[in-house]
């Protein structure tokens, strides 16, 4: 039998050796419940959807796990970065499952406030051409459909604002009046008046096909720009009057006089008077039908308007 002593040391080394081993049972189990699971997505917050018009907005995977295996979320594109590199953190060097899945609404749209998934492209696609590209090559201002619900066909969707003067089709913005302005030439007599003065007018057609002058109150001189507003205010006379409108032919080749007897009578929109400055008539017209539902502009001969003449 071992002796006292030796039994004691046997039950120290004893001992020790359990509470070794209950310490590397423990240290195992905070271990573990330290260890976080892996992240399976990024989320994307719902203030960074929110977007104002025209702003745009991108499209974001959130799978950590896998590739082109679910449609993602939209994003303000403001954002988009971030989340790019959120995403690539997230992932690492890790190998993603790839799927052949095939998403029906790979882009992302501003509508209503929101960024939303639609399979409707940034920009518009005709023919593998960009309707954008057709437009402004077209001489028309590209507005796409915004007020349009994501997949869904909106047949109101106006994609081009083309001129007056042309009409939207698959090919692009194409003229419906055919007269070109410098075909016209609109001459004013004398160049300089007051308000009391009467303003002569000649138009005259040197295309070759008739067109039609859009009449207010019988005169199609009802409108005015001033040089000193870069053309952009408009002066009409009629601004509180009910008037008829019609239409004044003039064959190719041909001319037709006007006068107009009430320039002291063109105000603003605001009701202002026109003041003493530089300005032209501006001319509606069209051709091949007196319908002006497409129409063109040409601008006469400039005059100035001065507050008295001199005696000289």
């Amino acid at each position: 039998m071992p002796s006292g002593a030796t039994f004691g040391r046997t039950l120290l080394m004893g001992e020790r050796s359990l509470l070794y081993w209950i310490g590397v049972v423990v240290i195992s189990l905070i271990g573990c419940e330290q260890a976080e699971p892996p992240q399976e997505r990024i989320e994307v917050a719902s203030a960074h959807r929110s977007c104002e018009e025209g702003q745009a907005c991108g499209v974001i995977e959130t799978s950590c796990t896998s590739q082109g295996c679910e449609c993602g979320a939209a994003v303000n594109e403001t954002y988009l970065l971030d989340y790019q590199q959120q995403l690539a953190e997230c992932r690492g060097q890790n190998e993603l499952a790839v799927c052949d899945f095939q998403c029906e609404t790979p882009f992302g749209k501003c509508f209503k406030g929101a960024c939303v998934l639609t399979s409707e492209p940034p920009k518009l696609f005709r023919g593998g051409r960009s309707v954008q590209a057709l437009c402004e090559s077209s001489r028309g201002i590209y507005a796409g459909c915004p007020e349009c619900p994501p997949n869904e066909r909106c047949k109101s969707c106006m994609p081009c604002e083309c001129p007056s003067s042309h009409r939207w089709t698959k090919k692009g913005c194409r003229p419906v009046v055919k007269t070109e302005a410098r075909d016209i030439r609109v001459e004013t007599r004398p160049s300089m008046v007051t308000m009391s003065d009467k303003v002569k007018t000649r138009v005259h057609n040197n295309s070759k096909r008739t067109i039609w002058l859009k009449t207010v109150c019988r005169t199609p001189f009802h409108r005015a720009r001033k040089k000193e507003d870069a053309w952009e205010k408009r002066y009409e006379p009629f601004h509180d009057a009910k008037c008829r409108v019609g239409a004044v032919e003039i064959t190719p080749g041909s001319s037709r006089p006007f006068v107009v007897d009430n320039i002291g009578e063109f105000r603003e929109p605001s009701g202002e008077e026109a003041t003493p400055g530089t300005y032209r008539f501006e001319v509606t017209y069209t051709d091949g039908s007196k319908s002006f539902r497409h129409n063109a502009i040409v601008y006469s001969a400039e005059f100035d308007l001065v507050a008295k003449l001199s005696r000289r």
